[in-house]
């Protein structure tokens, strides 16, 4: 079967189909989600002082190897083009072993600052009621990950 695309082009029915199934991923990567990797909550101390609570965050921006790779192997014109980017990224995954949790940041130190922002709010160093959030934001290609950190400085 054949489409009439104006100005005398026709492209058939199936052609049209293996074009617009390749940019699928892309649409489908158009949604965006957060996760929450870890909650960690300590008791609180009322019994030595004023409580004054605080919040210090740190966060980094990241970026998906995979999502990229699907977004270029969706738009590449020749199969020889997709299979070149599926070997990058193949190559990539390799040279990313070990457990993690969320995607690789630009920065891997990004989240060290907490300790001297806590120390900041809080010079004396007593602090309690400690909760520290680690969560992943991910967007298509982009990933962001934040860490909070809350608690209560003694006075």
């Amino acid at each position: 079967m054949w489409v009439a695309l104006g100005e005398g082009m026709t492209r058939s029915v199936w052609e049209l189909g293996k074009r617009a199934l390749g940019l699928v991923p892309l649409v489908l990567s158009g949604t965006s989600c957060a996760n929450m990797y870890n909650e960690q909550i300590s008791d609180i101390d009322s019994t030595r002082g004023q409580l004054v609570p605080f919040e210090v965050q740190a966060s980094s921006t990241g970026l998906s190897v995979h999502d990229g790779a699907v977004v270029m192997k969706g738009l590449a014109q020749n199969q020889h083009v997709r299979e070149q980017v599926g070997l990058a990224e193949d190559i990539i995954a390799l040279t990313q072993w070990g457990p993690q949790t969320g995607e690789p940041t630009f920065d891997e130190d990004w989240a060290d600052g907490l300790v001297s922002q806590v120390l900041a709010r809080c010079p004396s160093g007593h602090v309690t009621g400690l909760s520290a959030r680690r969560e992943a934001m991910k967007y298509p290609v982009i990933t962001g990950e934040m860490v909070t950190v809350k608690g209560f400085c003694i006075l």
